[in-house]
């Protein structure tokens, strides 16, 4: 029966020290309210999965609908924490035409990506003005609720704002490992150079290794940003032989990291 319950994102943490906060009662925002009430039509009574970006997920049970359009619910049981993995996956994905940026949002909560860093490079086409990013990042963090709703995925990825290139390199060194995809028989093949990864962590002396991705447009890097992220620590690889769609080497790259490397 659990297993066809609802779940729920909750923006406010479910547990403070890191306790177990079963028994206790937290009220819903407003959005969070409708959404489940006018949505989903869910009553007073019914039981739901209610889960934080922290991880936290609990069975609780919805108590009472106020007037003032939040809700109360209790938390019954603790039904799932993340363990903490040994590595973070951040993606600086370029964003493509049509929309699919959302579809690589939509991917990277069901995969698990920590962060994703929206980038606009030299043959990036579409381009978010500053005066509607706000409303595009509302969007991206609608898409991302909706889909780990749907999925038994807990970890809510982090949406930087949008930014250049040059901007990111600066970034760097927050990361202990930096990946720029690159069609090229020139570079490192991705098996290789995940392998490595796969060493360090086997090694590793601190209790996190924080990785980045990068992922060009539908034109790919230009051979002048190639050498600007190189330069700048980062190490190019490829899929081999293979010429993948943004989308598609997002999926693919993100899917491969968390084989090798995930628990």
């Amino acid at each position: 029966m659990a297993r066809s319950l609802r779940r729920f994102f909750i923006s406010k943490a479910l547990e403070k020290n890191s306790g177990d906060a079963s028994g206790a009662t937290i009220l819903l925002t407003q959005g969070e309210t409708h959404h489940a009430k006018n949505v989903l039509r869910m009553k007073e009574g019914d039981l739901c999965f209610l889960f934080d970006r922290s991880g936290c997920e609990y069975l609780s049970r919805f108590e009472h609908f106020h007037r003032n359009g939040c809700c109360e619910a209790k938390l019954l049981e603790l039904s799932k924490k993340d363990r903490v993995s040994q590595f973070q996956l951040s993606v600086a994905q370029a964003i493509p035409q049509h929309r699919k940026m959302d579809f690589i949002v939509e991917k990277a909560a069901e995969l698990g990506v920590f962060e994703i860093i929206p980038l606009e490079t030299e043959r990036t086409i579409v381009r978010v003005a500053k005066e509607r990013e706000s409303k595009v990042h509302h969007r991206w963090n609608r898409i991302l609720e909706e889909a780990l709703g749907q999925s038994k995925a807990t970890i809510f990825p982090e949406i930087a704002p949008v930014t250049s290139l040059s901007k990111l390199c600066e970034q760097f060194d927050r990361f202990d490992q930096v990946f720029i995809f690159h069609p090229s028989q020139n570079v490192e093949n991705i098996q290789s150079a995940f392998s490595q990864v796969k060493t360090l962590l086997m090694g590793i002396s601190h209790p996190l290794l924080k990785i980045l991705f990068l992922i060009g447009p539908e034109g790919g890097f230009s051979e002048k940003e190639i050498d600007q992220v190189k330069a700048c620590g980062a190490k190019a690889v490829s899929f081999a032989s293979s010429i993948l769609k943004t989308d598609t080497a997002f999926i693919s790259a993100v899917s491969i990291a968390q084989f090798l490397w995930g628990e």
